[in-house]
């Protein structure tokens, strides 16, 4: 039933697999490692219920530029390919010129809407273009704050170089 190797437990029952599975017993080296469900460890008051406990799979997350991540998800899903990510958004990268803001619902219904029915936009009102003028402040001060973002940013080099052993340098 159970097996010991040197007064350490390998595998053990369903009934110990329970009792330790919000702090992570199962004989795992780290969380991540676990496949049991995880609960935060606080004590359950009298009369209430206990929280519910989610199944998370290991995901494999292939990032916009090839780059592939292990993540846990409730998603039950092997392989998860994103377009858009940290690695394109110019938000994130403003100092990289070929990035472009790509619309992941530019062939959807609501970009046929649009082209179809733009030819009947309503004329502003006073109001409104008050409002726009407000909006027009607003997305100069964020420029201003990007461009503080941008400066003294070096971009990582891809690829470095290989260190050399030390003999080799002295020859």
């Amino acid at each position: 039933m159970l097996k010991h190797t040197s007064n350490r437990i390998i595998s053990c029952p369903s009934i110990l697999g329970r009792r330790w599975a919000s702090s992570g017993f199962g004989g795992a080296k780290n969380s991540s490692d676990s496949t049991l469900p995880r609960r935060p460890m606080k004590k359950i008051k009298l009369g209430k219920a206990r929280p519910a406990i989610y199944y998370q799979f290991n995901c494999k997350t292939e990032l916009s530029d090839g780059s592939v991540v292990i993540r846990r998800s409730q998603y039950p899903k092997d392989e998860l390919r994103l377009i858009q990510d940290q690695r394109n958004n110019p938000l994130w990268n403003p100092n990289r010129a070929d990035l472009e803001v790509v619309d992941a619902n530019a062939g959807g219904r609501m970009a046929r809407f649009r082209q179809r029915y733009a030819q009947f936009d309503v004329e502003e009102t006073a109001e409104a273009k008050e409002e726009n003028q407000d909006e027009e402040v607003d997305s100069m001060m964020m420029d201003e704050y990007l461009e503080l973002l941008g400066q003294n940013v070096q971009e990582v080099q891809k690829g470095g170089k290989v260190a050399t052993k030390a003999s080799r340098r002295r020859k």
